[in-house]
């Protein structure tokens, strides 16, 4: 489906031709922003997620990570509440340490706008009817549907998350424009991970394990910690919290996001035969595992 979709985009793209590659990042950006494909734009998509993906998987095998090294018939709605309660704890003990000044709560709050703008953008290929009416893409489209609030522009994520910046006196270009994905007032580095997100989510088939892996960590990253400290800090300064509260509610472990994130893993590796080899459980059980590895990789190999 991934090579037929790439077929079709192309012949939307007009006259067969095979596009051009990005230049850089904010070009990127920019040009996967759209749905259509050219051969050349998704050469470039799969090359930057086999590159980013190679890089998280590099020394996972020395190195601690949440996820444990296999999956259990329990599935993983334990080790979910587990990992919620490290997250409020880790919070109580942090209490005693100083919230971040308002230049750094605001220059945080902007160079996060290109990945937040476009929250739930790798789940983008689970919007296809195939995969939204599937047992495991159902929950994944609710996901997305969710981040762009269900249709209701006063729940949409990127529009409140807008309002944060206006609030902070920032105002900036269209997401989809090519003047946003140029805005100087990001650095290079903020436009890495909203790339990967971009590109990974055109191919919800080729990388459907890694996708689930980053689905539950981006979920689950927020919850019961980070997302009350945001709080603190925005609610300090006289911002909003709207967003950060948003999240902290649908994103929770007993019934929202990251609740879903973790099913979607359990159904499909509950699907896989118990045996060595590629497609089996234990080899996707490890690409899951990079797959949570990726939002946040390691900077070198």
């Amino acid at each position: 489906r991934d090579a037929l979709a790439g077929v079709a985009g192309a012949l939307r793209a007009g006259a067969g031709s095979p596009g051009r590659t990005p230049s850089g990042l904010r070009e990127a950006y920019h040009l996967l922003m759209s749905r259509t494909d050219t051969p050349a734009l998704r050469t470039w998509a799969m090359e930057y997620v086999d590159g980013w993906l190679a890089r998280s998987g590099h020394g996972m095998d020395r190195t601690a990570m949440p996820l444990p090294e296999r999956w259990s018939h329990a599935g993983l709605r334990p080790w979910l509440q587990a990992q919620h309660d490290r997250h409020g704890a880790e919070f109580e003990e942090n209490a005693a340490i100083p919230l971040p000044s308002k230049e750094a709560v605001v220059d945080d709050t902007v160079q996060t706008a290109p990945l937040t703008l476009i929250d739930g953008s790798w789940l983008q290929g689970f919007t296809d009817y195939e995969q939204a009416s599937s047992a495991i893409g159902h929950s994944l489209f609710e996901t997305y549907w969710d981040e762009l609030g269900n249709g209701e522009p006063h729940l949409n994520h990127p529009l409140i998350y807008r309002d944060v910046l206006k609030e902070m006196g920032v105002e900036l270009p269209p997401t989809a424009s090519a003047a946003f994905a140029q805005w100087p007032g990001f650095r290079e580095e903020s436009l890495e991970l909203p790339v990967y997100w971009l590109c990974v989510g055109r191919f919800p088939q080729t990388y459907l394990p890694e996708v689930l892996g980053l689905n539950l960590a981006m979920e689950l990253s927020g919850v019961g910690g980070t997302y009350r400290r945001a709080r603190l800090a925005l609610k300090a300064y006289g911002f909003s919290t709207r967003f950060v509260d948003i999240h902290n509610t649908i994103d929770n472990v007993a019934t929202g996001h990251s609740a879903w994130a973790a099913d979607a893993v359990d159904t499909l590796l509950a699907s896989l035969p118990d045996a060595p080899g590629p497609g089996a459980r234990a080899d996707v059980w490890g690409r899951v595992r990079v797959g949570y590895r990726s939002l946040n990789p390691p900077r070198s190999v």
